[in-house]
């Protein structure tokens, strides 16, 4: 359902504490992009594996904040430029993000992730992500400026890439297409979007072996945010 604003208004009391440079009376934007099944808009508030104990967090915290939908590809834009306190919802932490970021506790771990292709591929379920990547003429699509994690992110250093900036939903239908063998997904958004997907009948997800546990997804945060904060919403996120 798709809100009547892009603005979503939650404001909650915070009077804990007073901070230096971020004031009790002070909004905390939290920016986010629908992503089922990790973000979903639903009563002028959002939902999902993620935003759920993020919401319950900061309602518990008594921060004051402010939901707005953006695209991601200006979160850390904005995050980087450190302009305000602002944070978006459901990153991974990398090392070149914690440069110019804070992070909250985990909000979520996905599952281990696998890949998306065609059923007629002659990839194998259970295949190691060695001998995946070791195959010839293969072509992996991935979305450009996008971590898949630290242990992908070097995987994929070396390897065939096809950069695109395309949403993972239309990835799917490139990989339909043959336009390249397979992409990375978490099996949760992989489950979400094969059930409803127009190539549905054409693509798999496959389980590749040696993957180590799904990355953690945090709240990303510029360095604006005081510390404190970012404390104070921790003793809140289970």
């Amino acid at each position: 359902m798709k809100p009547t604003s892009n603005l979503l208004i939650k404001t909650i009391t915070f009077s804990l504490f007073s901070l230096n440079s971020f004031a009790s009376e002070d909004i905390l934007e939290i920016v986010y992009e629908p992503r089922e099944p990790y973000v979903i808009e639903a009563q002028n508030s959002i939902t999902g594996l993620v935003a759920s104990p993020l919401i319950e967090a900061l309602d518990n915290s008594k921060i004051n904040y402010q939901l707005k939908n953006k695209p991601s590809k200006r979160h850390l834009l904005e995050i980087k430029a450190n302009k305000k306190a602002l944070c978006a919802v459901g990153w991974f932490k990398n090392p070149e993000r914690e440069q110019f970021a804070k992070y909250s506790n985990p909000l979520y771990q996905d599952k281990s992730m696998g890949i998306i292709a065609l059923k007629k591929t002659e990839i194998t379920e259970g295949i190691s992500i060695d001998n995946l990547l070791k195959k010839n003429r293969i072509s992996i699509l991935v979305k450009d400026s996008y971590s898949y994690g630290n242990f992908l992110d070097t995987k994929l250093s070396n390897s065939n890439v096809k950069k695109t900036k395309a949403t993972n939903k239309n990835m799917l239908s490139m990989i339909a297409k043959k336009r390249a063998d397979f992409m990375f997904i978490s099996y949760e958004e992989a489950i979400e979007l094969l059930a409803v997907h127009k190539y549905k009948d054409r693509l798999k997800f496959i389980v590749i072996s040696n993957m180590p546990q799904g990355n953690n997804r945090y709240l990303i945060c510029s360095k604006r945010v005081d510390s404190e904060i970012i404390i104070n919403l921790n003793e809140y996120i289970n």
